[in-house]
């Protein structure tokens, strides 16, 4: 029997969330556990690509190199090929000759982003609306996840983890739809409980409209990409500054917040909708760790540390005490404190891995 690769987007309308970050992160935690992980960058400002390549190694003649090679695989060309129309998702996957981009993981590869992923999106919004007078766009919102899929299922990946835009687009309406799970990073403030209000709005919608098109074009074979059940499995409550190891008061009270919006309105709404794992199961896997459903981790802020991380395009818990004190220029005392930050982001990523691997299999 062939295990089909497990699809997770990361999704916050909102920005600011920390969302590229935990992704490059927990990319990086599965692969540790001998996981073969594909980030997909499919947001158009290409931040999860920027942390990959290296934000210093970036400047417009690497990047017209990158984009130009024909050995690599990125998004640009998955964009030309679904608005051109020129090839079904089978024919092009089979056919390409571009690679992944293997990071400085060995488990661990990038399918980078790019500016024209806007144009794609765009596409899918109209393609949505007018498929059904205009039978030419009705394969347009299938095409990329299939391809994304087929891409996963061709080189063996265990996880496919999205890098979702800060918006309610098109494209992250397909995406989020059609994958497996989903994990709403979070930031203890008045606009991300709001964000948590709309986002079950939006996925009410957006599950109608799926529905409707489905429908609409004879698309609800079981074989269709756009699934319509992605499952919550949880919030990540994160960018807060600790005391004493714990949130401080101000942020705890909207970390407290958050959790209430999501267990008593939107974890109700997506049950309805078969979108979200259960309570028990979930219960189940945070057992002893004094976490509450759908509470998934606590990651407080990065500080210092990300700037290091960014720089040598290896997440924080990967450090090794020379970079932190030669790139942070940071000796004794506060050398170490800074060494013990890592060590705990280290066990906070490796327990969001394992409670990941333990929700999804």
């Amino acid at each position: 029997m062939i295990m089909l690769p497990k699809t997770i987007c990361l999704f916050n309308h909102k920005g600011g969330v920390s969302k590229t970050t935990t992704a490059f992160n927990l990319g990086w935690s599965l692969a540790n556990l001998d996981k073969k992980v594909l980030l997909v960058d499919l947001d158009s400002q290409c931040n999860l690509t920027g942390l990959v390549l290296g934000f210093n190694a970036i400047d417009d003649d690497n990047m017209a190199s990158f984009y130009n090679n024909k050995n690599n695989l990125t998004m640009q060309d998955i964009v030309n090929v679904i608005i051109n129309g020129a090839q079904s998702p089978d024919s092009f996957v089979d056919g390409a000759t571009g690679k992944l981009l293997q990071t400085k993981h060995p488990n661990l590869f990038l399918l980078p982003g790019h500016l024209d992923v806007s144009d794609l999106d765009a596409q899918i919004n109209v393609a949505m609306k007018v498929a059904t007078g205009l039978p030419a766009m009705k394969n347009i919102p299938g095409s990329l996840p299939s391809i994304l899929q087929k891409i996963a299922m061709k080189n063996n990946f265990d996880y496919v983890i999205y890098d979702l835009s800060p918006n309610v687009g098109g494209l992250n309406e397909v995406i989020l739809m059609s994958s497996n799970y989903f994990i709403v990073p979070a930031s203890p403030d008045y606009f991300c409980l709001q964000a948590i209000g709309s986002l079950e709005k939006n996925i009410v919608k957006w599950h109608r409209e799926i529905s409707r098109f489905k429908a609409d074009n004879d698309f609800n074979n079981p074989s269709y990409p756009i699934r319509n059940e992605p499952k919550f499995i949880g919030a990540i409550q994160q960018r807060y500054r600790p005391r004493n190891e714990q949130p401080g008061k101000s942020f705890q009270k909207w970390i407290d917040s958050i959790r209430n919006e999501v267990n008593t309105n939107l974890v109700p709404t997506l049950e309805k909708l078969n979108c979200v794992i259960s309570k028990e199961q979930i219960s189940s896997v945070l057992e002893g760790s004094g976490l509450c459903p759908y509470d998934l981790v606590y990651i407080s802020d990065f500080n210092s540390l990300i700037a290091i991380s960014q720089q040598l395009s290896k997440p924080i818990f990967e450090l090794t005490d020379e970079e932190i004190a030669n790139i942070g220029k940071v000796f004794a005392a506060a050398k170490t404190t800074m060494c013990l930050s890592r060590d705990n982001f280290s066990k906070v990523f490796a327990e969001l891995a394992d409670r990941v691997i333990k929700l999804t299999e």
